[in-house]
């Protein structure tokens, strides 16, 4: 028999979040659970733990700098999605015969068809057919940088090409490997990763696609949590909250209940499953500024994930942890 306490309550503060990924700069500064919210002609917009920050795509490497643009919660630039009308070319960008403009180009490789460039989102490569006449001969004749250095055994090169320098691999999970590399901390799914570490972590399809859907299904139910469901300021508080498994298929619930007004209050506390669906519910009369009422139950046969404890518009819900 165990005893557990229940570790969320959403209408008491009390949360968990999900951990995304870590951004590093070339300068050293590291962001921290970063999401990225969009991009435009100047660089990322990214939320993080300290708040949030524009960084120019000038402090963060070539190579990662397409990594971040496909985490971007908007998938286009934000100009185009306003219909805002890009700057014209400079001089150090290269705009192709369709338009298409690449900012702050650093030519790479000059091949007899076309060229290899670094621009301010990542990398491309453009047929010398895609460009116009009049600069063939700048990108025939430039000098190219020296190249990249070409991975090695610390590294690792990603099923779609790009590179992570100096990787120290973290975590693993049904659904992809965690790792630390030169540019921050990153998860890439089995499937971008390189056949061999499918193989060395045992990589199976569908309990990837189960896991990612329990983490979804979880993170959703975190989020529901979380979010505020009260109206009006709070009229009771909720501690000592304790559930035990019990041997016959019973589930029981107790927690205390304090009143913080100066009337009686009826609470309504209804067990739920994971799905929210309410199991049974109970009803317990509070004096005024109760300091500990306490109340106890037991639910048949089904587990309960959740606690909602509510009364007139104030209500709270917390998680259960067996």
């Amino acid at each position: 028999m165990k005893i557990r306490y229940a570790i969320l309550c959403a209408g008491l503060g009390l949360s968990w979040t999900v951990r995304a990924e870590d951004m590093t700069t070339l300068a050293g500064q590291t962001y921290s659970n970063i999401v990225v919210q969009r991009y435009d002609g100047q660089g990322y917009f990214i939320r993080h733990d300290g708040g949030t920050n524009q960084v120019p795509y000038a402090e963060i490497s070539h190579e990662l700098r397409g990594h971040y643009k496909a985490l971007s919660l908007l998938p286009i630039p934000a100009t185009r999605l306003s219909g805002e009308k890009e700057e014209p070319a400079g001089p150090n960008d290269l705009q192709t015969l369709s338009g298409q403009v690449y900012r702050n180009v650093v030519l790479k490789q000059v091949d007899e068809d076309s060229i290899l460039i670094a621009h301010d989102t990542g990398m491309a490569r453009v047929g010398f057919t895609a460009i116009p006449p009049a600069l063939h001969e700048k990108y025939r004749t430039g000098t190219p940088v020296a190249p990249d250095p070409a991975p090695d055994a610390n590294d690792l090169v990603a099923a779609y090409g790009q590179v992570f320098r100096n990787v120290e691999f973290l975590r693993t999970e049904p659904d992809g490997l965690t790792f630390r590399h030169d540019g921050g901390v990153t998860k890439l799914g089995f499937p971008a990763l390189p056949e061999e570490l499918r193989q060395k972590h045992g990589y199976d399809p569908i309990a990837g696609w189960r896991y990612r859907r329990e983490v979804a299904a979880q993170k959703a139910l975190d989020q529901m949590l979380a979010a505020p469901e009260s109206q009006g300021p709070a009229t009771f508080s909720v501690f000592e909250i304790l559930n035990e498994a019990l041997p016959d298929n019973q589930f029981r619930i107790s927690f205390a209940v304090r009143n913080l007004t100066d009337q009686a209050l009826s609470i309504v506390a209804t067990p739920q499953d994971g799905k929210m669906i309410a199991l049974m519910t109970r009803t317990i009369e509070i004096p005024a500024r109760a300091e500990g009422k306490r109340l106890q139950f037991e639910v048949p046969s089904i587990q309960p994930r959740i606690l909602s404890i509510s009364s007139g518009t104030y209500r709270t819900n917390c998680l259960l942890n067996w």
